[in-house]
């Protein structure tokens, strides 16, 4: 096995620089010991099997407790929160939350996300020189996952900052400002959700919540746990959603090959979003534990190892993808990215992100004729997450 390796994937110089890292260890060290005990996995098919063998590897929900603070609200998130959990739990709550994300429900949406595309975009016409992602790319799926949990309208701003701080907080980098903030969105989330959920527990409506209420006896999902559910969907809804919109614009300014032929062929766009889900994720970096010793490769994994699967390598993989580094919106194989995992853990939201994808593109390609850059973007912090802060651009 090769020695460990001087790579920090939490620091600034690894986030400025982490195509180029990955570029390198596809190469020469696809699965890399770190020097504090972790492993960093690259390769497409390692990082497949990481996230899809349900017996050799699990979401490490005690690490992720261990971290925050005994009885805090983000003690509770972490131990209640379905993306971090494995089976037994993990499947209850995705039993009850698939029936939320049936077919017919999402395809209902499409009216809604394209009226609230139109509007956006009107704005940021209207502006001509705006924030890419303020003006549109956040508002968007917050706009969209609210109505799926029957918030009102006039509630909606109050989870942008909310889901922003418990965000951070999950950052493995989080400082104990971070972490004071994330303590005190997550606690105005519950108290909020937890008011919806009594007010849908008298008055049933169509949406998420109520169905999980509806699912919550027979899955045997505690009332809290409706709760955490709801916080999940919210926070996980949007926030990625957020990041494919405007990683895929800004892949699009600067590749303006592909944005000159995305705009001649509009039946491009479906393949295009699956490219941008390629190119650059909205989620770099999954975790898992080791459940018992395992080998890629060369290299033994000793139980209990932490991993860090990196979706983003994977992603340009040469062995999987062909000029893995070129932006292609006609990919033919644009679609086997992982970027929305893989597996029993696939996201349980990706038809909801793909179709305002879609949409979103498509009407931005009809209704501007151009969109750029007028100083560079503001990339936001952290391992996990990959994204901007701000995205000022010009739209005629």
């Amino acid at each position: 096995m090769n020695p460990p390796v001087r790579i920090d994937p939490m620091s600034p110089e690894f986030r400025q620089n982490s195509v180029a890292i990955y570029q390198q260890l596809l190469r020469t060290q696809p699965v890399t010991a770190l020097e504090d005990g972790r492993y960093l996995i690259c390769g497409y098919h390692d990082v497949k099997r990481g996230l899809t063998d349900l017996a050799a590897f699990r979401r490490p929900v005690e690490t992720s407790i261990a971290r925050r603070k005994p009885g805090s609200m983000s003690e509770a998130f972490a131990r209640n929160n379905m993306i971090g959990l494995n089976p037994p739990d993990n499947t209850r709550f995705r039993r009850a939350m698939a029936r939320a994300f049936a077919p017919r429900r999402i395809e209902q949406l499409a009216p809604d996300i394209q009226k609230s595309c139109d509007m956006l975009i009107d704005g940021l016409i209207e502006k001509g020189e705006c924030d890419f992602i303020r003006d549109f790319a956040l508002p968007l799926p917050v706009a969209i996952i609210c109505q799926m949990l029957g918030i009102p309208l006039e509630d909606q701003h109050l989870f942008t900052n909310w889901s922003a701080a418990l965000l951070a907080g999950l950052e493995l980098s989080a400082d104990p400002g971070d972490a004071a903030r994330a303590e005190t969105a997550t606690a105005n989330l519950y108290d909020y959700l937890t008011g919806i959920a009594e007010e849908r527990r008298r008055n049933p409506g169509e949406d998420l919540i109520s169905t999980l209420i509806e699912a919550a006896d027979e899955e045997k999902i505690r009332a809290e746990e409706v709760i955490w559910g709801a916080i999940t969907l919210l926070v996980a809804g949007h926030e990625t959603t957020t990041h494919l919109l405007g990683n895929g614009m800004l892949a699009l300014i600067r590749n303006p090959d592909q944005l000159r032929l995305l705009r001649e062929r509009p039946e491009l766009t479906v393949n295009a979003v699956e490219e941008f889900l390629r190119y650059d994720p909205s989620v770099y970096v999954l975790f898992r534990e080791a459940s018992c010793d395992v080998t890629f490769g060369a290299t033994a994994i000793p139980k209990g190892a932490f991993l860090i699967l990196s979706l983003a390598a994977a992603n340009r993989d040469p062995s999987v993808f062909a000029e893995p580094d070129r932006l292609d919106i006609t990919r033919e194989n644009a679609r086997q990215h992982l970027a929305f995992g893989a597996g029993f853990h696939l996201c349980l939201g990706q038809a909801v992100a793909r179709l305002e994808g879609h949409i979103a593109f498509e009407t931005l390609m009809r209704r501007t004729a151009r969109v750029e850059l007028t100083r560079e973007p503001t990339p936001r912090d952290g391992l996990m997450f990959k994204g901007y802060h701000e995205m000022p651009v010009r739209v005629l």
